[in-house]
């Protein structure tokens, strides 16, 4: 028995080189001993799609199908009897040795890496186990290729880190935004607040006090209330441009590469198709963002004295680029913005707000500056435009009362849109002395608008722009081409040039700022129900009185 035992371990010791080169001399075939099955075998390791190899212990190639031949990138008779060494990279040898002698006792895992014929690396996952090769015990390998996920999988990695300093700066940057905001109200409109408040107290307890010039407090009170608005109003404008939201992604880029050339002295252009379509506020947003940031870039690294935003339609998409003149982008610079790994906050988000819209962002080095190009995916679900919406507001059938107050002699009708009812009795107290004058109806947003200019057929409508689900200058426009006979007057908190000229430009009859709504709301009203324009203060004759 002793004997016996001695000889089986004779028989399955483990194979050196000379030996291991002996043994395949002497097979003719894989993995069967029997010459019946060989073919059989031999045909199904060639039609595989992963490799299958057969080494010995030190890593001498007994059989290779076609497929680990493929991978090795050589020629078949180059790789029987050949060492795993010549394939691959000196600095996989160690791990695979590693591999090679477990694999001669039990399964195990195991990984090769060698290089491309593009000089990259690849990756090749191994699956050993021990079996039996002419009379000794030598490793199967299967092997996979996954270069292409490990590839993947560091973009991954790459990414989720780069999203996690971007959610870190994100929120940094937000703490530092709300310090600001915080002291910015409490050092300048706070203390103005408070000197109001001393001012009107010092009125109310000296009232009596034929001394007192409560004219003159009456006025400076006032003068810093209105200096307070107009520092509430910068601030929401840098928070949020409105004009974004009520006349869209042309308009809103124009007035602020106008503040942006006066704060920096750059020259900016704007090409823009004069037919842009509204997109949704999402994709506007995310446009005006990139212009926004790129053209703070240009401030901050460029050096140029020019900038050119342009904006162009193709088939289903919206491209916007934004060019310089200045000094251009490194290589490296370009290299880790291509990958994701770029350590500005800004450009990080730019890519990530596009991306999640499904659109790309890209940098390209020109002859002279840089390039930023920002395409999105549009159709016409995009389309801001509540058509729908305001079809049926405008479709409503007009009651039989508003129809008999519309004849004979009457007086004016008037209806309130703001989605603000502070604003509402605001206008109602300036109106209420004027007596042939009347309110028939108050609305809250834009499509109540349109459905009670339907329903209660006004002379006049004194509409707010900025309001909730639908702005005034879209219930404005459905409003005039519907047919009714409503003049509309905007009631806004805005002053910026492109109110007067969409009001000109819309047919309207001019705006008021609540601002001046104690001077000019009834001015207003009255020149417009004459057949006049009324455009912040100025009366413009259109008609004769």
């Amino acid at each position: 028995m002793a004997r016996k035992n001695a000889s089986r371990s004779a028989r399955l010791k483990k194979p050196s080189r000379r030996e291991a080169r002996a043994v395949l001399r002497r097979s003719a075939g894989p993995v069967s001993p029997r010459s019946d099955n060989k073919e059989f075998f031999s045909s199904l390791l060639e039609e595989l799609e992963i490799g299958v190899a057969n080494v010995s212990a030190d890593g001498v190639i007994l059989y290779a199908n076609s497929r680990l031949v493929q991978m090795l990138q050589t020629r078949a008779q180059s790789v029987i009897g050949a060492s795993l060494t010549r394939f691959i990279s000196d600095a996989s040898w160690p791990a695979l040795n590693i591999a090679l002698a477990q694999g001669m006792k039990a399964p195990t895992q195991g990984e090769m890496k060698m290089m491309s014929a593009s000089g990259g690396l690849r990756t090749i996952q191994l699956s050993l186990r021990p079996i039996q090769f002419g009379g000794m015990i030598t490793v199967m390998i299967a092997a996979t290729e996954v270069t292409e996920l490990v590839e993947k999988n560091k973009a991954l990695r790459a990414t989720e880190e780069s999203l996690h300093q971007l959610s870190a700066r994100i929120l940094q940057l937000q703490d530092q935004e709300r310090r600001r905001i915080a002291r910015d109200l409490h050092d300048i409109t706070g203390q103005e607040l408070a000197v109001v408040v001393m001012s009107l107290n010092q009125l109310a307890n000296n009232l009596d006090n034929p001394g007192v010039n409560a004219r003159q407090i009456l006025g400076d009170a006032v003068e810093l209330v209105r200096k307070i608005e107009d520092e509430i109003r910068t601030l929401s404008y840098l928070l949020h441009p409105p004009l974004l939201d009520e006349f869209g992604l042309r308009s809103a880029l124009n007035w602020y590469v106008e503040g942006f050339s006066k704060r920096s002295g750059i020259e900016v252009a704007v090409e823009t198709p004069r037919d842009l379509p509204r997109l949704s506020v999402e994709k506007e947003t995310a446009l005006f963002r990139v212009v926004q940031e790129s053209l703070t870039n240009v401030l901050r690294h460029s050096n140029s004295s020019k900038a050119r935003i342009r904006i162009r339609l193709n088939d289903g998409s919206i491209r916007l680029s934004v060019d310089d003149e200045g000094q251009g982008i490194s290589r490296e610079a370009l290299a880790k913005i291509s990958v994701g790994t770029a350590s500005g906050v800004g450009t990080l988000g730019m890519r990530e707000r596009l991306q999640q819209l499904g659109g790309t962002l890209k940098f390209r080095p020109r002859a002279k500056g840089t390039q930023v190009v920002a395409t999105l995916p549009i159709d016409k679900a995009d389309w801001a435009i509540t058509e729908e919406a305001f079809s049926d507001a405008a479709t409503e059938q007009p009651s039989e009362t508003s129809e008999a107050a519309s004849t004979g002699t009457r007086k004016k009708r008037i209806l309130i849109a703001d989605d603000h009812e502070v604003t509402r009795q605001g206008i109602r107290s300036l109106l209420k002395d004027e007596l042939d004058l009347e309110i028939c109806g108050e609305a809250q947003d834009g499509l109540e608008a349109v459905a009670k200019v339907r329903e209660l057929n006004p002379d006049l409508v004194i509409m707010d722009i900025s309001m909730p689900g639908a702005s005034g200058l879209s219930a404005a426009t459905t409003i005039r081409d519907s047919g009714a006979n409503a003049k509309i007057l905007f009631f806004t908190t805005h002053t910026y040039s492109e109110i007067e000229r969409m009001s000109r430009v819309g047919g309207f009859a001019g705006f008021v700022t609540k601002t001046n709504a104690a001077r000019d709301l009834v001015r207003g009203v009255r020149a417009v129900l004459a057949g006049n324009k009324f455009f912040n203060s100025e009366i413009v004759r259109t008609a004769t009185d």
